[in-house]
């Protein structure tokens, strides 16, 4: 993955999405059967407290979107709300931006 200035290439999608289980006993199931779909299908996975994050090439992203969105409906209806961005901030760009937050707040 090729770095300018603080963010990820272009050719790296990045996606967060979230899962929202609809009438289920067990909403967990759909949640980490997402997560768990994604990552087989090649992307790197970051799991968050609210939200999942994914990146890896188009294709990469736009199949582990489509698995995770499958899985999440096995266990019954769910609502996945995704935002892909393309050329996304590299973890060094964050850290450094956290930093400033903590030390202002």
């Amino acid at each position: 993955m090729e770095k300018d200035s603080g963010y990820m290439s272009s050719d790296v999608i990045g996606c967060q999405f979230s899962v929202y289980p609809l009438r289920q006993a067990d909403i967990g199931e759909s949640i980490r059967g997402a997560i768990d779909a994604a990552h087989e299908a090649g992307c790197q996975v970051r799991v968050q407290n609210l939200s999942t994050l994914m990146y890896g090439t188009e294709d990469q992203v736009f199949a582990a979107l489509r698995a995770a969105f499958g899985a999440a409906q096995r266990p019954g209806s769910s609502v996945l709300i995704a935002t892909l961005v393309a050329g996304m901030p590299t973890d060094e760009l964050i850290g450094e931006i956290q930093e400033g937050v903590e030390k202002h707040g």
